[in-house]
């Protein structure tokens, strides 16, 4: 089903304790985690798990980075480990409602989960996976894994972003990203309403539509704040106008003082002509 966003699956050995490190590179931009949190970031699963033989399978949206290092080298605090055995496996959600800016941070700092072997919970041949505390990103069962039954993707997203609280302290690249997400939504929504589904169901159609002006709304009010942060630093002057007007009387007061008498006159008759 995710074939399409994930690369080609890597087997790695899984027999010792570490720590895999999945983390954005520094060449990629923030805007690029629009696209990917549309679907998992990771997916592992178990292949083979007995006393002679540990192996899981990797895979991971092509443009991120996957680190494996020794647990010993952390001391990262983890969350309540999930137990797989064979066949079993996992995928990497964004927790829902998240702002993508929170997530691209995180992924700049790396999301780490921890691979152990010896706390199983009296399981034989089992391995655990444990995601690191006070993550944005949640670790999905794949038989649990149920967001493609819940209602349409769409619509679930947008209602998050109308529930998302406005960041008065948010910069100026932040602002842009929350800018273009709201704006990807509001196209699914006019495609999911002329697509058969938006067709054969009015009630979701119809919400849709009741959806998308409340999308445009707090768009306006983002560009609105966007724009006031560049254009207009101090609403004490005009929009225009970036330097200090001290510093600009100053330096009238120097040009007056080194031109000649005969030009100041001649500039003050112009001011009285124009006055």
């Amino acid at each position: 089903m995710y074939h399409h966003f994930l690369n080609e699956p890597i087997v790695l050995d899984a027999e010792k304790t570490s720590i895999l490190t999945l983390r954005l590179p520094d060449d990629i931009s923030d805007f690029m985690v629009l696209q990917a949190i549309s679907a998992p970031l990771l997916e592992i699963i178990v292949i083979a798990n007995t006393d002679a033989l540990k192996n899981i399978t990797v895979r991971f949206q092509p443009f991120m980075g996957l680190k494996v290092e020794s647990l010993s080298k952390s001391s990262q605090a983890f969350n309540t480990p999930v137990t797989r055995c064979i066949g079993q496996g996992f995928r990497l959600y964004t927790r829902m409602g998240t702002a993508a800016k929170f997530c691209a941070a995180e992924l700049r700092r790396g999301v780490s989960f921890s691979l152990d072997m010896a706390n199983c919970q009296n399981l034989d041949n089992c391995l655990t996976f444990a995601l690191q505390a006070d993550s944005k990103f949640e670790l999905v069962p794949l038989e649990t894994d149920l967001r493609v039954l819940h209602e349409p993707k769409v619509l679930l997203v947008a209602k998050a972003l109308l529930a998302r609280q406005y960041d008065y302290a948010a910069s100026s690249e932040s602002i842009a990203i929350d800018m273009a997400e709201i704006e990807l939504v509001r196209l699914e929504l006019q495609t999911f309403v002329r697509g058969d589904l938006g067709q054969c169901h009015a009630g979701l159609a119809d919400e849709a539509l009741r959806l998308t002006p409340l999308l445009m709304q707090k768009q306006q009010w983002l560009f609105r704040t966007y724009t006031h942060m560049f254009e207009r630093p101090n609403y004490n002057r005009s929009a225009n106008d970036t330097d200090n007007t001290d510093k600009l009387l100053r330096k009238l007061e120097c040009y007056e003082l080194l031109a000649p008498p005969e030009l100041v006159q001649m500039v003050g008759r112009l001011m009285e002509d124009d006055t």
